[in-house]
């Protein structure tokens, strides 16, 4: 195995994405890679009370292959309020939501408004890596390259359904709506450091 890694952009990025990149002391995020519709580039998936939620940063027109560098968020919607009210109705019962909120909610709640969505998404996954009390080492790619030789390539994990096929399942915890509707595999990182707090990264590893 490789010591880097290329990993796909991702709003609070699902565990697969995480579990590769504690595996490497270099992690690059594609940034020249093309968007594509239903990726994790600007979407997670969290347990709401109903099951699986989506939660998705709307963004600006944008040319077929505008590149992820390039992806222009779209503010008129509100979005970061709705989304932190999606948060806080999913895990205010959850054993460590309390203890994060206050390092979290700033950024729902402010004017915190980055233009491009690779600001927003390093923002937030900065945020949840110091809450989890792992560092992870994060650059840029510089350009495109279609296969890479000196790096292992997890940018397939962009994909709901190539994740799914090939992630690991085997990181079990308790989730906070377990009971009704069953475990739920592959969910944010930010479920996990609800229901986990610092267990998370143990987890991870495992």
């Amino acid at each position: 195995m490789n010591t880097a890694a290329i990993i796909p952009v991702a709003y609070l990025a699902p565990l697969p994405h995480y579990s590769a990149m504690l595996k490497h002391t270099e992690n690059k995020w594609d940034v020249f890679e093309h968007f594509h519709k239903q990726f994790f580039y600007n979407r997670c998936t969290i347990y709401g009370a109903n099951g699986p939620l989506k939660l998705i940063i709307p963004l600006q027109k944008r040319h077929v292959k505008t590149a992820l560098k390039d992806v222009k968020i779209k503010y008129e919607d509100n979005w970061q309020i709705l989304h932190w009210r999606s948060l806080e109705a999913s895990y205010r019962r959850s054993p460590y939501f309390e203890y994060f909120e206050h390092e979290l909610n700033p950024l729902y709640n402010s004017e915190y408004r980055p233009e491009l969505l690779v600001d927003w998404n390093k923002k937030i996954f900065e945020t949840v890596n110091k809450l989890m009390q792992v560092e992870i080492k994060l650059s840029f790619t510089t350009e495109y390259f279609k296969e890479y030789t000196d790096a292992d390539d997890y940018r397939k994990l962009a994909s709901p359904g190539i994740m799914e096929k090939e992630a690991n399942k085997n990181i079990k915890y308790q989730q906070v709506f377990q009971e009704k509707h069953g475990f739920l595999s592959n969910l944010s990182i930010i479920d996990l450091l609800f229901c986990e707090g610092p267990h998370a990264k143990q987890l991870l590893l495992s």
